[in-house]
């Protein structure tokens, strides 16, 4: 196990934390959730807030609980593994990836950064699949289950599977570089 340090993991937790609890007081917070309100209507401003917004919005406190333990484990395992710029590089292009995709492909309201969790679980597995470590079977069971999330009412399958189309991007991108294979311990 490793020693507590503050991780950028932790702060996106806490920015959750945050945002979760303001709904509390500011129900309103949900139209900021990711759909395609704001862009359609030209109002562009807000669309930019929305890509913001969206990922750390909770629908109330148990859902945060709920995720709140596989966020807090496998996000920073991966930002161990990777490095805080990598990590912080692959949020970013993560959630314009997911921004630019749920603007266009759904309309639904969509809250929570779970795509993301779908992108460290693909990226992670390969990342372990790559390096011949048995331990990634773990994962894919981790990804297994996740997908078998996506068919409960209420989920996002579009939100979902974004991120673990861009994991499994990230991976490509970081694995092959500009058309040549690198050392597995660059990843």
């Amino acid at each position: 196990m490793h020693n507590f340090k503050w991780t950028v993991s932790n702060t996106l937790i806490a920015i959750s934390l945050l945002f979760t609890g303001l709904t509390f007081v500011l129900p309103g917070i949900y139209k900021f959730g990711m759909n395609d309100i704001f862009f359609n209507a030209g109002m562009y401003h807000y669309w930019f807030l929305q890509m913001f917004s969206s990922q750390f919005l909770h629908w109330g406190i148990m859902h945060l609980a709920m995720n709140g333990i596989f966020i807090l484990y496998f996000w920073n395992v991966l930002e161990w593994t990777i490095g805080k710029n990598k990590y912080l590089t692959f949020f970013i292009s993560c959630s314009i990836f997911i921004w630019i995709v749920l603007t266009f492909l759904t309309s639904a309201n969509t809250v929570w950064i779970s795509w993301f969790a779908l992108a460290v679980l693909t990226y992670y597995t390969l990342i372990l699949y790559s390096r011949w470590n048995p331990e990634y079977t773990g994962w894919i069971t981790a990804i297994v289950i996740n997908i078998a999330i996506w068919f409960t009412p209420g989920i996002s399958f579009m939100w979902h599977f974004s991120g673990m189309v861009f994991g499994a991007l990230f991976w490509y991108i970081s694995w092959w570089g500009l058309g040549k294979k690198r050392n597995h311990r660059e990843l």
